[in-house]
């Protein structure tokens, strides 16, 4: 896997990254399980120090500073443990977290963040959730509460406190060490009580709301869709240790071991805590307990659970005033106007002084005149239209983006003749603000359809233009032809997956060639394979340029869905 470039000036401690590599390999058996079951079941995730821009070290939650196709890109080359490492190694990280969902596909999981599960709406209901993939994906009986406790100075005191709490509670729990400073505990969920990540997020805030009650510390991160935690055994990210799973009996045990290690040099504690950890004893897991064991909680909780968990968001709207249409009159209001709105909003509770004001703003404002709704109809003329004339096109859609294409090529291309339009861009970066960014298509054809969207293209273009998109793949090869087959490859892959209402490509072979005075023919061969491709399924087919040399850009269209007429835009195949 090639690195990204990092946002900071320097990864501290990166000369333990090798030797760490060196620990995951000694005990790999002791923390693939906790990954894979047998098939991975989890996302990743690491933490690392970093120096900032600002020259401060800091802790970075690598799922924050490199982004989602960084998850992405990680759990798709993770197949088999050894894969751990090697991305690990990749990432300069060796401070391995996992989530505690598990999931069938961890890639469906990765999508899983505000944007996607609309998290501040009602769509955020996995169980009315229109994307099926995706809410069928959790695995109940592998997924926990996983809970961050900082206990420094108090770490035996907060334990048995947990103890005490958890079997008053009747739950099943697991600990282990975060470090001399704290615990992670591991609570098992109520057997068959839920089977979405909603679900699971709904339990793991009622497990906090119960501890906060009780005086216990805890970290709360139940607002986390895909929370994480230290990997069981796993090193921490600065001081070089195990975490250690642990119960009574093992518990000084455990304490006296990290004690010991941190009195070591950085490379011996990292050989020694390989020895040790080959030869603990203890797992960090808990079963599922009866519905029972929680059902009070629940009762009592579930409600604000569900509200904290939706975090819907309701726009502040001043309240309504019976002034209201004296006031709208604006210039044309008369005397008789002003008093009775001044009247009326003293009567709702106003300030004289206040209502005086607001009508005096009023007076020297134009009439305010509704404007009646009219739904515009959009026609083809120029590029601008283009993104207003393919929202209107139900999913599934295949909008197919020809860099450079002439009206002459693109004609060859379908083997039909494309409408032309009247050219506005004459770069391609004109052309992706006009065609993606600035209509925000990708936003408004998501939500029109309740529908999911995907790009797939050149770096530049993914993360300036097309980022809005639900699924973002970036291409980047030496060669043209190269990269234009993989985009092929890719959007094949793409469209056996039935989840994408729309799905955007974007093609550079005619541009380059074109730039470097080169044959068109082998870009033409890569773009007609993909008509093929495209011609196999059942898509509403898009095909237009960003820009074509000529005062008119070619667009065509076909148009395979039975609840809508073909319109102008376009011809046949």
């Amino acid at each position: 896997m090639a690195k990204k470039k990092l946002a900071a000036t320097k990864v501290v401690m990166e000369e333990f990254v090798e030797p760490a590599m060196g620990y995951y390999r000694e005990v790999l058996d002791r923390i693939s399980p906790y990954f894979f079951s047998p098939r991975l079941v989890r996302l990743v995730g690491f933490q690392q120090l970093i120096v900032s821009r600002s020259y401060q070290v800091k802790r970075e939650d690598a799922r924050t500073t490199k982004g989602v196709d960084y998850v992405r890109e990680c759990v798709s080359r993770i197949t088999t443990p050894r894969d751990l490492i090697d991305v690990m190694r990749s990432w300069l990280a060796f401070d391995l977290n996992l989530t505690c969902p598990a999931f069938r596909d961890p890639i469906i999981a990765t999508y899983i963040r505000k944007n996607y599960c609309l998290i501040g709406t009602r769509h955020w209901d996995c169980h009315n959730c229109p994307r099926i993939p995706c809410r069928e994906n959790l695995i109940w009986d592998q997924s926990f509460v996983g809970l961050d406790v900082d206990a420094e100075g108090r770490l035996e005191e907060t334990y048995h406190r947990y103890l005490e709490f958890l079997e008053g509670r009747g739950w099943s729990a697991s600990f282990k060490l975060s470090s001399l400073k704290g615990l992670h505990v591991l609570v098992g969920l109520p057997r068959d009580s839920g089977s979405t990540p909603f679900d699971r997020n709904v339990v793991h805030w009622v497990v906090v709301q119960a501890l906060k009650e009780a005086g216990l510390t805890v970290d709360d991160n139940s607002l986390d869709p895909v929370p994480i935690l230290r990997a069981p055994f796993a090193l921490h990210y600065k001081r070089l240790t195990p975490s250690l799973p642990f119960d009574e009996k093992t518990f000084q045990e455990a304490l006296e071991v990290n004690r010991s290690l941190e009195r070591m040099p950085e490379r011996e504690r990292i050989e020694e805590a390989a020895l040790l950890v080959r030869k603990w004893r203890g797992e960090w897991m808990a079963g599922q307990v009866p519905p029972a064991a929680f059902q009070p909680d629940l009762d009592r909780w579930r409600e604000q659970a569900v509200v904290a968990i939706f975090r819907e968001l309701r726009p502040s709207r001043r309240e309504a005033t019976e002034a209201s249409p004296l006031l709208r009159k604006g210039r044309m209001m008369t005397a008789e106007d002003a008093r009775r709105a001044i009247e009326i909003l003293i009567q709702e509770g106003k300030p004289e002084s206040l209502a005086d004001r607001i009508v005096t703003g009023a007076q020297k404002r134009e009439p305010k005149i509704e404007k009646p709704k009219v739904e515009r109809e959009v026609r083809l003329h120029s590029q601008p239209d283009i993104p207003e004339v393919a929202l209107n096109i139900p999913p599934p859609l295949l909008f197919l983006l020809i860099d450079n294409a002439t009206i002459r090529e693109m004609q060859e291309l379908v083997g039909a003749e494309p409408v032309p339009v009247a050219a506005t861009c004459k770069t391609t970066n004109e052309g992706m603000e006009t065609l993606f960014r600035s209509p925000r298509f990708f936003r408004r054809y998501g939500r029109k359809w309740n529908s999911k969207t995907a790009y797939i293209g050149g770096l530049h273009s993914a993360y300036v233009y097309c980022a809005a998109a639900d699924y973002v793949l970036s291409i980047k090869e030496t060669s043209p032809w190269e990269r234009d087959a993989k985009v092929v490859d890719e959007l094949e892959r793409a469209l056996e997956r039935d989840e994408f209402g729309a799905i955007v490509v974007h093609l550079l072979g005619l541009d380059y060639c074109k730039d470097h005075g080169l044959p068109t023919d082998g870009a033409m061969l890569v773009f007609k394979r993909l008509m093929r491709a495209a011609l196999e399924t059942d898509r509403n087919i898009v095909v237009t340029t960003d820009h074509s040399g000529e005062q008119s850009v070619p667009f065509f269209a076909l148009l395979t869905s039975r609840e809508m007429e073909e319109p102008e835009a376009g011809g046949a195949l």
